[in-house]
This record gives structure tokens, sequence and C-alpha cells, in this order.
């Protein structure tokens, strides 16, 4: 056996080899738990109740992994219908949940299943939905006229619009009508008052659908009727949108009828208004999404009795300002609101025009400018001030009306002509150089004179059959211009120059 003593330096090095070792089998022992896979086994546990058609309930999936991590989705389905997916792990926890409003009464079929492996699955029963039925009828009616009967079919619980159809009954019973629903669960129909003087109840029965309860029959509206009744037509649109005014419009007939209308919304007052040549009409700006009831009761007037008349509207998202953008050609970028251009007398430019709503720009002009919408080109035909260009939509597709408006300064415009005269340069001495053929006018039909300017003794202007000629007569230099007069206010002076050397 042979021993071997180590010095100091050696023990130092073989220490440190050890520290090595021992650390890469620390990580290799990290890596190793690291490594163990992150979704691993998982029991899902589904909880889901019985519910009712419209009404929103919250349905859990509980996630237990036998692994380490265990991170992934839970995706919930009902029948072959995907309603959401919730994400589970050690920061979220791993209890899952969605929102889900049932769509359909009968037995349905919830499964809720995790990313990693594993679902649930279970089936809850929902039941139709109970319903509620109002209606209503002019307060009074001429005897023998014909009135609109108005049903309203809402739900006790839940976002759920019934469908199908309401009766309308007589209080004695006598079913005298159908209607079927809208799409805001109202429906309506017309009927013939007796000729007699009296009065005329009437209530409305729902008769459900697949998702909706028969109803209870309505409580009673009554029609007074007699020969000096009067009917109200309420005239308000079907769509309305937050913050944006709405025109109410009662008609009244016969429209001898004196008084006024009150217009309410839901039972709350927005205004009155005197009843004149049989129409009366205030403003509303509704302040809140959902479908409301909107009425005008007429209070009756110079032997005319009173009346009333309801709609249920949709009252949805504010609109959004309609943006019209006027990109000129070669600008540097669309046209701002009230901004200001200069342009020149007889200057034409044309104009991309576009808006969000998709909706035509219709383009009018005041002042000495032009519109050409066939190739939407903007010219200016005259100096005499400012001109205004207004270009507006009309709205639509959810937006509201656009304008925008800016102005053009007109200014003195520049003659313009295509002369025949050689570029400036070097000619030889004899030559004869066309400066204007015969017939050569400005843009504005305006004879263009020449002249030589310096350097006569070398250059001679001479006409000859109409045209304008240069004859270059001897070695020098000289210099000749054609010009036009200006037309004071409109057009500036046309003038045009060359330079030339006789060799």
């Amino acid at each position: 056996m042979v021993h071997r003593t180590l010095n100091a330096r050696q023990r130092g090095i073989d220490m440190k080899r050890l520290a090595s070792a021992l650390t890469a089998l620390v990580m290799l022992g990290a890596g190793v738990a690291l490594a163990a896979p992150a979704t691993a086994a998982a029991n899902v546990s589904l909880t889901a109740r019985n519910g009712t058609v419209g009404v929103t309930q919250t349905i859990d999936a509980q996630v237990q992994t036998t692994g380490i991590g265990g991170e992934g989705t839970v995706t919930f389905t009902v029948g072959s219908t995907t309603i959401g997916t919730d994400t589970v792990g050690p920061t979220q926890g791993y209890n899952a949940q969605v929102n889900w409003t049932p769509a359909a009464a009968g037995r349905q079929n919830v499964t809720a299943t995790f990313s990693g492996g594993g679902s649930d699955a279970t089936s809850v029963s929902i039941a139709q939905v109970a319903t509620t039925t109002a209606i209503t009828s002019p307060g009074s009616a001429a005897g023998g006229s014909v009135i609109t009967l108005t049903a309203q079919v809402r739900t006790r619980v839940g976002s759920y619009v019934p469908t199908g159809a309401v009766k309308f009954y007589l209080a004695s019973g006598s079913n005298i009508g159908s209607g079927s629903l809208n799409g805001l669960a109202v429906a309506s129909m017309n009927y013939q008052v007796p000729s007699a003087n009296g009065t005329v109840t009437f209530y409305a029965v729902y008769q459900g659908d697949s998702n909706a309860e028969n109803s209870a029959p309505s409580p009673t509206t009554s029609t007074r009727v007699s020969a000096q009744g009067s009917s109200v037509s309420l005239v308000v649109a079907q769509t309305n949108y937050v913050n944006s005014s709405v025109p109410l419009v009662a008609n009244i007939a016969p429209t001898s009828g004196t008084g006024t209308v009150t217009f309410s919304v839901d039972g709350r007052t927005v205004g009155t208004a005197n009843v004149a040549n049989g129409t009366a009409s205030v403003t509303w700006v509704p302040t809140s999404l959902g479908n409301p009831r909107v009425t005008a009761t007429y209070s009756g007037g110079n032997s005319v009795t009173g009346s009333s008349d309801s709609k249920t509207v949709a009252v949805i998202q504010p609109l959004k300002p309609d943006v019209i953008t006027i990109d000129p050609a070669g600008a540097q970028g669309p046209i701002l609101n009230n901004a200001v251009f200069v342009m020149p007398n007889g200057a034409a430019t044309q104009v991309g025009l576009a808006s969000s709503s998709g909706q035509p720009v219709t383009i009018t002009v005041v002042g000495p400018c032009a519109w050409n919408a066939a190739t939407s080109t903007l010219s200016v035909q005259g100096v005499g001030g400012n001109c205004t260009i207004t270009a507006t939509t009309p709205g639509g597709n959810g937006y509201s009306p656009g304008r925008l408006v800016f102005s053009v300064s007109t200014s003195v415009g520049a003659q313009t002509a295509t002369v025949a005269a050689p570029k400036s340069g070097t000619y030889a001495k004899g030559k004869k150089l066309t400066l204007a053929k015969a017939g050569t006018v400005t843009n504005l039909n305006k004879a263009i004179a020449w002249k030589v300017t310096k350097g006569g003794a070398y250059c001679k202007v001479s006409l000859s059959k109409g045209a304008t000629y240069l004859k270059l007569v001897k070695k020098g230099k000289c210099s000749v211009t054609g010009s036009a007069p200006a037309i004071a206010g409109q057009w500036s002076a046309y003038s045009t120059s060359r330079n030339y050397t006789v060799k």
C-alpha cells in the first residue's frame, strides 16, 4: 500500500471538486422535481342546479390533481355548445366557475372538462319561466270607430323574451282576436267598438311558448264609447338611443278637440303640450337602457272626451358620433373641422370622401366655389370672399349624423398659356425662332404681346401669317418677354421670358 501525503494546495483543489459535485447533485435533484408533470391526473367534480329559462346561475367545477402543479383550463359545455372557460392552478385556485343563462326548457346535459385530463357531467332540469300580461286601450273612442288594443308580456324573472301569441277578450269572456308578439314581446290587434254609447272592457291572455308559461288573464282596461269620443295615435320610433332626443307626437281625432296631451314613460311624466289642429308633441331624452312603455294621455276638450295610447319601445346604447373624412389629393392628411385653405381662382382639387358610418357624404358650397359630385372635385370659380364647404351624413348604422365644415379663402388666379418659344440658350445668327403660333392666347383668351426687353440690336420681333417670330440679326445677347394683361381682382397678369445668345 502506497500512502500519499497531500499538501495544502492539493487539499484545497479536492475540496472544490467535492463542493462542485455536491452542487451538481443538488441541482440534479431539483431538476427532477421541477420536471414532474404540470397537469397530472385530475378528478373533476361538477356542480350545476336545476333552473329556469332566462335566469342566470353559476356552474362550479372543483379540480383535484394528484401531481404537482395542476394548472390548466376547464371548459364548460351544455350539449355540444361551449358556454365558457375558466383557469385553475396554484395561483388561481382549483375552483372553476362560469355563469350560464339557460335559453331552453327541458333536460340539459352539462359537462366540465379539464385540459389536463378528467371531466364530469350532470343533467339538470330547466323549467319554463312564469309570465304576466298587461293590456292597454284608448281611454275613449267615437262610436263605431276602430281602436288598437296592445298587450305587453313580461317574464316574472330573468331575461327571456317571450314569443308566440296573445288572445284578446271582452270582459264577458268572448274572444275577439289575437296578435303575435314582436321582438319586444308586444302584441296588438284592431277592434271596432260598438256604435252605442257605453264602456267596453278588455283583457288579454298570453298563450305561452316552449320556454314560457301561459299567463293568467291580465288586469282589465276600458274604453268609453260616445258620439264625441276621441282616438289618440302615439307616434314614436321603435328603436331609440340613450342620450339622443326622441320626438313624441300624439295625433288626436277628431281634430276639433282641444286641451292637452301628457306624455309619460313608465308612468313618469316627460312633458305636456297643447293640442293644435289635432296634434301635440314633446321631446324625450332617454337616460337608461331598456324597453320602457311610452304613453300619450289626451285630456279632452271642446266637447271631445279624453283618451290615451301607449307603445313599448327599445332604448339601446348611445349613438356613436359619425366621423367624416375629406382627404384632398396630394395634401398632407385629411381636412380638420373649421380649417381654412387658400385657393386661387380657377384652381381645382379632387378629394376622397368617407364616413365612419359608411353612409354617403353630402357636400354643400356657399361662395365662389363649386362642387362636382361626379368627380368629387372642388373648384374656385371667381374671387369674392370665402367659400364655406359643409359635409354632412344622415347618420345610421348606430351613428349619429355627422358634420364637417371648412373654408376656402379665394385669391387671384394665375393666367396660363402654352407658347412655342424655345428655351433660353445659344442659337446661330440669322435663325428665325417661333415665339408663338398663330392663335396662341392665355387660358382667359387674352392675346400675348411679345417684345425685346434687352439687346434690341441683336434680336427683332416680327409677325408673319399671324405667328410671332424672333429674328437673330447679329452676334450678341438679347432678352424677350411675352405678356398678357391682368383682370383686376380676379386674375394676375401673364408673363414669360427667354434669354438668347446669338453666335
